[in-house]
């Protein structure tokens, strides 16, 4: 069970187009790390670790799942996603509607995950980011001036669209392991089943890139999906304050790579990844 504020909880798109969250830089010069973001509304706001942002001075996906209470500002920690720009086309950001795709995703959290570690800082590692958005702007053979990874997952669209219309939740889903014919790519968990529904659309965005060049996707083996579950629930894990409410908590072994957000009593959002992913 979940406690009454967790079914209140709005997700990032439906605050900013609410216009009780407002998401900017942190002064006129800004800041390539952090982003500020002021929750005016009533509700709590969820970002899910590796959102996309988009505007400011440059795109950014931000660093851990976080909770922003209501009337709470503070400084979130974000990566760039775009590193050709640093000029303003509009103050403040908008929501990109997905979430980094999934092997970049793995970098970027090993990377934060070391550096909460080591200096207990929610700070990625820059170029491992960037070389990831290369890679996926040639693997798409697209080209973009400032390096933005948006226009990549522009070209291929219509493609992610035929997995989004195509994946539907079951009721009482609150969690799904996505696999390729090459096996697990990862796990999403959300803390109940009306935000899993509602977060499904831009996580799909996510494990779709890995699988555009597959020719069959019939072929999934539950037996493989079930034994690596049991690994991630065996896993140990470490805990820092969250950036925002709550604790953050990390897997880190040398096959899995993951993390989430525990907030008043409740798993808000966790993901994990095979460390092969890398």
């Amino acid at each position: 069970d979940v406690t009454p504020d967790i079914l209140t909880i709005d997700l990032l798109e439906e605050a900013l187009d609410g216009g009780t969250l407002r998401i900017t830089e942190v002064s006129e010069e800004g800041a390539v790390s952090f982003l500020r973001a002021e929750n005016n509304g009533l509700k709590p706001v969820l970002i899910l670790d590796g959102e996309e942002l988009v505007g400011g001075k440059q795109n950014r996906i931000v660093n851990a799942a976080i909770i922003i209470l209501p009337s709470a500002m503070m400084d979130i920690p974000v990566s760039c996603m775009e590193a050709g720009r640093w000029r303003t086309h509009r103050k403040d950001f908008s929501s990109g509607e997905a979430v980094f795709r999934t092997r970049g995703r793995a970098v970027h959290r090993a990377s934060v995950t070391s550096s909460l570690h080591r200096k207990r800082e929610f700070q990625s590692n820059q170029s491992a980011v960037w070389e990831e958005v290369n890679l996926s702007l040639a693997e798409m053979d697209a080209s973009s001036a400032t390096s933005d990874f948006r226009v990549g997952r522009a070209k291929v669209a219509h493609q992610i669209d035929s997995f989004t219309e195509a994946i539907h939740t079951f009721e009482h889903q609150v969690g799904s392991i996505f696999l390729s014919k090459h096996g697990v790519l990862g796990v999403e968990l959300l803390a109940a089943p009306d935000l899993f529904r509602k977060c499904l659309p831009k996580i799909v965005r996510s494990y779709a890139f890995e699988v555009l060049a597959d020719d069959s996707l019939s072929i999934a083996s539950i037996g493989l999906a079930a034994r690596w579950w049991e690994k991630v629930l065996k896993a140990p894990l470490s805990q820092y304050p969250s950036p925002g409410a709550g604790e953050d908590i990390r897997v880190n072994l040398g096959s899995l790579i993951g993390s989430g957000l525990v907030w008043d009593g409740n798993l808000i959002h966790f993901s994990c990844f095979p460390r092969h992913a890398l």
